[in-house]
């Protein structure tokens, strides 16, 4: 079976919020590791801590973030499926909480940040559309 429209959907908007998390990860690179360094308990592990746990999680979100679109888009994973849809509940759920609570990101970061939030929403909508729902073999053709 080919890939359906929708699928197709999902990876490039997936794979663009995944894009924009790595650019709004570079732009605010020193912000993120100022308040790293600055951080008590982070200082006793030395200098090069910040610098590395910032690359280590970036590397483990964009793993997670990929092993996570090759089992949706390329073998039907429906287990991917839910862990892709409550990975954005979590991140929808931390936003709209951040913004009523006045502690949204400002600036270029949280901008970027509210463009990856739409991206992984159409990406999660196009999961649950009919033909994907076919791709996942949840009905019948």
């Amino acid at each position: 079976m080919h890939r359906p429209i929708s699928i197709t959907w999902f990876e490039r908007c997936y794979l663009g919020g995944v894009a924009v998390g790595l650019l709004n990860v570079a732009l605010s690179w020193n912000q993120s590791l100022d308040r790293l360094v600055a951080n008590p308990s982070a200082q006793q592990f030395g200098p090069s801590f910040a610098v590395n746990m910032l690359l280590i999680g970036t590397a483990i979100s964009v793993a997670i973030s990929g092993a996570l679109w090759f089992f949706a888009a390329r073998r039907r994973a429906v287990v991917a499926k839910w862990l892709i849809t409550a990975f954005f509940a979590l991140v929808l759920v931390t936003t709209l909480s951040a913004a009523l609570t006045g502690k949204l990101q400002p600036g270029l970061s949280g901008v970027l940040g509210i463009v990856g939030l739409v991206l992984n929403g159409i990406a999660v909508w196009q999961l649950f559309r009919p033909d994907a729902r076919v791709w996942f073999e949840e009905t019948a053709a």
